[in-house]
């Protein structure tokens, strides 16, 4: 039993000083990643009390890799957007039209004061972001 447990020891350590190998099983090219977000808001365009978003992720090669229509968000909450990108974008509002729309992506956090273009509207407002993945 000893005989085994050192077998053992000696292949794991053997794997914990492997260097990893990083590999892409997912559709998306890794680069530049970007946010196309439609901000709806409340109360407008049979938009009930929680904002509403379309978001748009496309990848290095402008590839769409994850896309979610009218997703309501209730103020100061959050969600996570799934995509083909290795982690969640999350996004979150504020309670007002003007206060920023706030992004996070693998550590990296965004918002519409800070790294995000923000156009606003009648009914909406557009955003675009930029990001690493």
């Amino acid at each position: 039993m000893h005989g085994n447990l050192v077998i053992i020891s000696l292949l794991l350590a053997r794997f914990a000083t492997s260097s990893p190998t990083s590999v892409n099983t997912r559709g998306f090219t890794p680069g530049r990643c970007n946010l196309h977000v439609t901000q709806w808001y409340k109360n407008k365009n049979e938009v009930g009390n929680a904002y509403q978003f379309d978001v748009c992720i496309t990848d290095t090669n402008g590839t769409t890799v994850g896309r979610v229509i009218r997703l309501p968000i209730e103020d100061f909450q959050s969600s996570a957007i799934t995509s083909e990108l290795p982690y969640t974008v999350i996004i979150g509002t504020g309670v007002v039209d003007t206060d920023p729309v706030q992004f996070a992506y693998a550590g990296y956090g965004f918002s519409t004061s800070r790294g995000c273009s923000s156009v606003p509207g009648a009914e909406n407002r557009t955003i675009e972001c930029g990001f690493n993945c």
